[in-house]
């Protein structure tokens, strides 16, 4: 399995999803997130969960922290959710056949 996500061509992308998913697995959020119903009409830039307040939190606190928007907070989140959903060999292959 490949975390390192060298696969993804844009480096920010990358560096969010990195940093994203070493926050989601220090915080031993997986299972909360596969199972997190994002309201479709706040997504998750406007959603009150204390587990977002966390991961936020975190991933500003790290050393590769990109910064983020709104937009870009809930861009990184819907990824680390496939991943939760799915597995990175999957978000792997979504990402191939997107690009």
């Amino acid at each position: 399995m490949d975390t390192t996500f060298e696969f993804i061509s844009d480096r920010n992308t990358r560096q969010s999803i990195q940093n994203g998913y070493r926050t989601i697995t220090n915080l031993e959020l997986w299972d909360w997130l596969r199972q997190y119903q994002v309201n479709e009409t706040n997504g998750f830039m406007f959603s009150n969960s204390p587990n977002l307040d966390r991961i936020i939190q975190y991933m500003e606190s790290q050393p590769d922290s990109v910064g983020h928007s709104g937009g870009s907070f809930g861009f990184t989140m819907r990824h680390l959710q496939f991943i939760a959903k799915n597995g990175v060999d999957e978000y792997k292959k979504s990402y191939y056949a997107n690009t």
